[in-house]
């Protein structure tokens, strides 16, 4: 019986919090505040929607029209380096940069123009014998034409093909002794020097590396929507060059292009050429960004790099002051800014207010207070 109570009063103590906690529930106060909730700012600039032309911005390597690695034509010991063959030096084309010592092609030489002399004289009682020959035959058979053999013609031919072998060993020799003497083949900059007087080099061994710094050249290499956006008369256009960090360093004149594939990218191949004058900076291996013209695109807009968001969106403020996206791509790039597609329901002269800087928090619909941050295109 104890027990039987003890449960009762416990049901009933329940029963009793609970019809307190629901009065505490209906008689809970709100409290209301006339204060206004404040808005977030947002940075806008106006963009019109109209004809943009964008630029193609690509990374190549400025290279000399002309360089070498001067190879030995020859073996043989180094005689003599010319002060001029050092690394960094500017050499006139011509220049003597390094001889080999001629002893053993002179002796070539000579050895080759005595064996012609031995040809020639061969030769020379060869045809001598055909010549005696045939007026021996003629005063026997005057209207009859000797057999070759008869009158030794062969002889004379071999004896023939025997000079002009001499005289091919002679010029190779005399070329072998001009190719002791290594000159610069053109106008250039000694890059790298390989050798040291004394020192035995072997035919084809590396003993200088020339560039001329005189042309410069630059190859680009293009995606085929980069090839699409290139501006109509990309063959008479111009391109600026800027070097890492940005500086304009020069110009470049499109020479020709687009007849190939690059055969592992599979990319477009465009041909440029510095333009030499006092202004141009860029060098010889100097990494650069070619900056090339493209056509013009309608329906588009010039906004702020950084109001195109990273998963493809642009925020618009409407008259309403709410957020409002679309999602776009970027066209081209250039300079902090970069040239997208404008909405779809917008027309060409609309100006739009376009946030400046998009923040991952923002909802569609969302109202802010714009605060302008500049003019657009």
């Amino acid at each position: 019986m104890r027990k039987a109570i003890w449960i009762v009063l416990a049901l009933v103590a329940l029963v009793g919090v609970v019809l307190y906690l629901e009065t505490l529930e209906d008689v809970a106060e709100v409290t209301e505040t006339g204060a206004e909730v404040a808005l977030r700012p947002v940075t806008v600039v106006d963009a019109r929607i109209g004809n943009h032309a964008g630029t193609i911005s690509v990374f190549a390597e400025v290279v000399p029209r002309w360089q070498v690695d001067l190879r030995s034509r020859v073996a043989g010991i180094v005689k003599d380096i010319s002060p001029l063959a050092l690394g960094g030096s500017r050499v006139p084309g011509d220049t003597v940069l390094l001889t080999l010592e001629e002893a053993p092609f002179l002796a070539s030489v000579e050895e080759a123009r005595h064996t012609l002399k031995n040809a020639e004289f061969g030769l020379r009682q060869k045809e001598n014998k055909r010549d005696i020959a045939l007026k021996d035959w003629r005063a026997v058979n005057p209207d009859e034409v000797p057999p070759e053999m008869a009158i030794h013609l062969p002889e004379v031919r071999v004896a023939e093909q025997s000079v002009a072998a001499a005289e091919a060993r002679v010029g190779a020799a005399e070329f072998d002794l001009r190719s002791t003497t290594i000159r610069a083949p053109f106008n250039a900059i000694v890059t790298k020097r390989r050798v040291s007087p004394g020192q035995s080099v072997n035919e084809g061994d590396v003993l200088f590396s020339l560039l001329d710094d005189s042309q410069l050249d630059i190859r680009v290499s293009l995606s085929p929507n980069e090839w699409r956006s290139l501006a109509a008369n990309w063959e008479d256009g111009r391109a600026d060059l800027f070097d890492d960090a940005g500086s304009h360093i020069g110009t470049a004149k499109v020479k020709r292009g687009g007849g190939f594939l690059e055969p592992q990218s599979r990319r477009y191949q465009l041909f440029l050429e510095v333009d030499r004058s006092s202004e141009t900076l860029a060098l010889p291996g100097q990494f650069v960004r070619v900056a090339l013209k493209g056509q013009q695109v309608e329906n588009t807009l010039r906004i702020p790099e950084s109001a195109l968001t990273q998963n493809g969106f642009v925020w618009i403020v409407d008259p309403a002051d709410r957020l409002q996206r679309y999602e776009a791509s970027a066209l081209f790039r250039n300079s902090g800014d970069v040239v997208v597609k404008a909405p779809d329901d917008a027309s060409t002269g609309d100006v739009l207010r376009i946030v400046r800087l998009p923040m991952s928090a923002y909802l569609p619909g969302q109202v802010v207070a714009p605060v302008s941050g500049g003019q657009g295109e």
